[in-house]
């Protein structure tokens, strides 16, 4: 067995490890809020490394792609399944063990989404996007090139319809990633140990409601996913006018608390998605 394979068998082990931590603490904590932690981070987490680690372990670097693509899947859609059940449970009255809830006497407002200019179209994001379309066939040739650019193109003409809310900064961009995939860790550590010791009657289940000071819709989307893979926080809503985040947290000690950890998270967000000029 080669040196890469070895990593592969590692990486796999690793995200076996996680997937069963996730499924334990899906028993193990007492309400549905709390396991949805386990199931957003530790779950997504150990599949994507499952994903990643068969491909490296078949050193097939085709399926290292496909292992990444499901990694960008999971953790985009991983956080929005989680505040779509935790918000379901917390309307079903299964949360009935918060020691503090601000979510009970808000009245949520839909989200309202604004025109701001129409997008171009990028040849650069073109051509990534025929790039993941040969990576996915896992074929490199002209057929598979012709289908990807027709597809490509499409979606772009689709985009370019759709509106945009702001720019992108390269460096905030890089700032942020960095920062979060040091949460992506933590927060996990943070479960595992949560799993594996018996400290639920130490929980205290809280949800706070955290202002938010980011006025695009991208950027409050981002800030309500990243905030789940926070240690011990998990977004269960995000409403507008006023535009505020609910934060459901495990271990509660004051709203002050709450709030510093979404803005630290708020500021990286704002750095990697500046508002547009005269906003």
């Amino acid at each position: 067995m080669s040196v890469v394979q070895v990593i592969g068998v590692v990486v796999m082990v690793a995200g076996a490890l996680l997937s069963a931590v996730a499924a334990w603490g899906m028993i193990d904590f007492t309400t549905p809020l709390s396991r949805m932690h386990a199931a957003t981070k530790s779950a997504s987490l150990g599949l994507s490394l499952l994903a990643v680690g068969s491909g490296v372990a078949a050193q097939s670097w085709g399926l290292v792609g496909l292992g990444v693509l499901v990694t960008l899947f999971m953790f985009v859609t991983s956080p929005i399944a989680g505040h779509l059940v935790g918000r379901a449970a917390y309307l079903a009255g299964q949360a009935t063990t918060l020691v503090h809830d601000d979510l009970g006497s808000s009245h949520p407002q839909s989200f309202q989404v604004e025109q701001v200019s129409a997008r171009g179209v990028s040849p650069t994001r073109w051509a990534a996007l025929v790039a993941v379309w040969m990576l996915v066939w896992r074929d490199v040739s002209l057929g598979t090139l012709v289908g990807g650019g027709i597809v490509a193109a499409f979606l772009e003409l689709l985009r370019s319809a759709r509106p945009r809310s702001g720019a992108v900064s390269v460096s905030g961009w890089l700032r942020f990633l960095g920062s979060y995939v040091g949460l992506v860790v933590s927060s996990n550590l943070r479960v595992a140990w949560e799993v594996i010791t018996p400290r639920n009657d130490q929980i205290q289940e809280a949800i706070v409601e955290v202002p938010l000071e980011v006025r695009s819709v991208s950027a409050a989307l981002l800030v309500a996913n990243s905030i789940s893979y926070t240690p011990g926080s998990l977004t269960v809503e995000l409403v507008d006018e006023p535009r505020v985040l609910y934060v459901h947290v495990l271990h509660f000690e004051s709203v002050a608390d709450v709030v510093e950890q979404v803005r630290r998270v708020e500021s990286l967000v704002a750095r990697a998605l500046p508002p547009p000029a005269g906003a």
